[in-house]
């Protein structure tokens, strides 16, 4: 099992023991999505590969791959990122708030973070479910297209080599992400994921909490889709904008009326 280099048991003390839940905690089923930490390019710039900062930079437990410089594409989470990711879920422990399944895209950014925030709610037997459906908007990412076939994610074993745990027995909703897609694509195989989770999830008399760590459109996708707000592209691309790293959103869906609450963690 991963242990956790930074962890320490005093952290985020000043935070409340629990979250109030919907309608006093009638809830069914609960989701915790939640962007991805720091991003080592973001941090170092474009060439971090070759910053002479990059070793003191990267996570500890940053995995080798067959062709390193697939990373330009996949970059991972800094080492601050790592430890940030970690104290964040030892934060939403603080406050009741554990998984019982995990999914994530699969960037290494978004891997390890999923690593390090289960690490931090003592959660690290909990598989991670792999989930290309995760990634954000295929139009954001055009250079992409210059792998052609090849892709620039690892694969599952790759990660179980590395020592994480991986679901191995997961079936994906996709393997394939349309390159073209628009973000109005984005928002339909978003809301045909979070169906999935409550239809996998949703049923059966004990209640289940889902953490799905994915980019900034996920914590603003994710809530519009349960609320059922309007799509508006134009201004879906202005909120990613400003979306803080490990920014955190609750959706609790009721288990009577089936309406979803959202509550966002600061």
């Amino acid at each position: 099992m991963l242990q956790h280099p930074f962890l320490t048991t005093a952290a985020y003390a000043g935070y409340p023991n629990k979250i109030n839940t919907t309608r006093a905690g009638n809830y069914d089923l609960r989701v915790i999505v939640m962007r991805h930490g720091e991003r080592i390019d973001q941090t170092l710039g474009p060439n971090w590969l070759k910053s002479p900062q990059v070793r003191a930079q990267i996570p500890r437990r940053l995995p080798k791959r067959a062709n390193q410089l697939l990373y330009a594409f996949d970059p991972p989470i800094t080492r601050e990122g790592e430890q940030a990711s970690a104290l964040k879920g030892q934060q939403l422990m603080t406050m009741g708030l554990t998984a019982d399944y995990c999914y994530c895209s699969p960037t290494s950014r978004t891997v390890i973070t999923s690593a390090d925030v289960l690490i931090g709610m003592n959660r690290a037997a909990v598989p991670l479910k792999i989930e290309p459906a995760l990634f954000e908007t295929m139009s954001w990412n055009p250079q992409l297209q210059l792998l052609g076939n090849v892709s620039p994610f690892m694969s599952t074993q790759d990660w179980t080599t590395a020592g994480y745990t991986v679901d191995h027995r997961y079936h994906r909703l996709t393997n394939y992400l349309n390159p073209n897609e628009t973000e109005q694509d984005y928002y339909n195989r978003s809301a045909q994921f979070l169906h999935t989770i409550e239809k996998r999830h949703g049923s059966g008399r004990s209640r289940k909490t889902v953490l799905v760590v994915g980019h900034a459109s996920s914590t603003i996708i994710y809530p519009t889709i349960a609320l059922r707000h309007p799509f508006d592209a134009v201004k879906f691309g202005q909120d990613c904008g400003n979306v803080q790293y490990l920014s955190t959103v609750i959706l609790e869906r009721d288990a009577y009326s089936k309406i979803w609450s959202v509550k966002h963690l600061r």
